[in-house]
């Protein structure tokens, strides 16, 4: 089964990172991709593959370093309002009208809640970096990843 975590974030402003952070956690465990930002590239990046976990910090108005999880039962019922800021949900869901059969079988979008994204800096909160840890173990449990030994 051909798995992918797909990173999303600006490594520049402090919490929006984090999601960059946890893929480079997983860097030769399982495939991974990071993008600045969300855009028509997730189609690209995810294309092929049968299972795949987005990873990015979010403000759903929980506790900063919250572990929110979103499944496609949450975000197959989530619609944008706009054409020019389409959601990472509308994104996904175009995906599987234009490429049905080359889209994942499984997506799981798991989101860290962040504190500060508008510091300009490259480190994350302390909440923040206190989650990372704990995002790894999700994925790498629901990919089925058993804890590999980092040979360096």
């Amino acid at each position: 089964m051909k798995t992918l975590v797909v990173g999303i974030g600006n490594p520049n402003f402090k919490d929006d990172g984090v999601g960059l952070k946890i893929v480079e956690e997983l860097q030769g465990v399982v495939d991974t991709v990071s993008l600045l930002n969300i855009s028509f590239q997730i189609i690209d990046s995810i294309l092929g593959y049968d299972k795949v976990i987005i990873v990015d910090g979010v403000k759903s108005g929980t506790e900063p370093g919250s572990i929110v999880e979103f499944s496609s039962d949450y975000w197959a019922n989530i619609y944008a309002s706009g054409t020019h800021n389409l959601s990472i949900f509308e994104i996904i869901r175009i995906g599987y009208k234009l490429f049905p059969e080359e889209m994942p079988k499984e997506i799981k979008i798991i989101g860290v809640e962040v504190e500060d994204v508008e510091t300009l800096s490259r480190e994350c909160s302390s909440k923040v970096v206190a989650a990372i840890p704990e995002a790894v173990a999700r994925i790498k449990e629901y990919l089925n990843i058993q804890h590999v030994q980092n040979a360096l």
